[in-house]
């Protein structure tokens, strides 16, 4: 009886091996070569803006993977092997359930509701619409202009408080409240006058500062040093309090960025999709390029119980929503 698994390869076998080996090579070494200058973000800021493909080189070094895997030359495996762990210790820990220390109360969560609604996007029945049916207590606004902002007036009765800073450029931005608000400023730290919204809201019997900020995105050297600068500013202001806080925004950088990490590293905030996964929200026409531009921040004292991106609101950002809790200290960890 003949054992075919003993046999020679085919002449067929050896084809397909063989495409299968080009296809991996190809795709492997600029996927190779991206991933390595991903790490190189300080130098300059082009390899800053590779840094934050990070979920698409590692589809592709998984596939890479798969196809060298087949084509079995052990050296060019092994390669494929380095640079899709490489991609995968950045992406995966995202998507692992974060384990917390302290107790969940069990009071009525905080949803916060973000929305970068792009200035010239005319769509304002269907995110006022969006808004009433998610019943956010807490609703930032990027990129509110003076039509966005009369439009918004038809929000006063579910979000009475309000804070509007509309501008005629892309960066004007609005806090609206279901919770009173509190000690409120508008501040900006650089020489583009960007402005940021600081507030405060009482829940949970704590008392919680609320930052919606919009950097400038780093499309040239200039605006690159701006938001990096802003970052700078925005983390020292929050290190030197020793309030709860909440960094709500377009943030234009993902977290894999140097600068990003350094904020945190600075302000000691977590990010409120730990867990729950990448949550892409930009650009909403790509689904193939998308990252994660827009974030929830949060102090290590509050718990997120779910968050999610919501859907096209003729925006070229996805709104994305947080539902929080504040955690006990008080009470006994299991």
């Amino acid at each position: 009886m003949k054992h075919f698994w003993f046999s020679q390869p085919t002449s067929r076998q050896i084809d397909i091996k063989n495409i299968a080996f080009g296809l991996g090579l190809t795709g492997l070494i600029p996927c190779l070569l991206l991933s390595v200058a991903a790490y190189l973000g300080e130098f300059h800021r082009y390899f800053e803006l590779i840094s934050h493909f990070k979920v698409q080189y590692f589809v592709i070094s998984c596939i890479v993977f798969l196809l060298l895997s087949f084509a079995r030359l052990k050296t060019w495996w092994l390669i494929s092997l380095f640079c899709l762990t490489l991609n995968a210790v950045e992406v995966i820990p995202w998507y692992i359930p974060q384990v917390s220390d302290m107790n969940t109360p069990s009071g009525q969560p905080l949803r916060v509701l973000l929305a970068n609604v792009y200035s010239d996007n005319q769509r304002y029945a269907e995110f006022i619409s969006l808004v009433k049916a998610e019943k956010p207590q807490l609703l930032v606004v990027q990129e509110i202009n003076p039509i966005w902002s009369q439009q918004l007036k038809a929000l006063k009765p579910l979000l009475p408080y309000q804070i509007v800073y509309p501008r005629f450029d892309n960066f004007g931005i609005a806090v609206y409240s279901a919770i009173p608000l509190s000690n409120t400023d508008i501040k900006s730290f650089t020489e583009y006058d960007i402005p940021s919204i600081f507030t405060e809201v009482q829940w949970q019997g704590q008392t919680v500062s609320i930052i919606a900020t919009h950097p400038l995105p780093p499309i040239d050297a200039e605006y690159f040093k701006s938001r990096n600068q802003q970052l700078l500013e925005l983390g020292n202001e929050i290190s030197s309090t020793k309030n709860i806080h909440a960094v709500i925004g377009d943030l234009n950088t993902t977290m894999w960025s140097p600068y990003y990490r350094k904020f945190i590293r600075q302000t000691g905030l977590k990010n409120a999709r730990a867990g729950f996964g990448i949550l892409p929200t930009w650009p909403q026409g790509a689904p193939m390029l998308q990252i994660p531009l827009d974030h929830c921040l949060i102090s290590p004292e509050i718990n997120v119980l779910k968050i999610r991106t919501a859907g096209n609101i003729g925006s070229d950002h996805r709104p994305l929503i947080v539902d929080l809790v504040i955690s006990d200290r008080n009470t006994n960890r299991i």
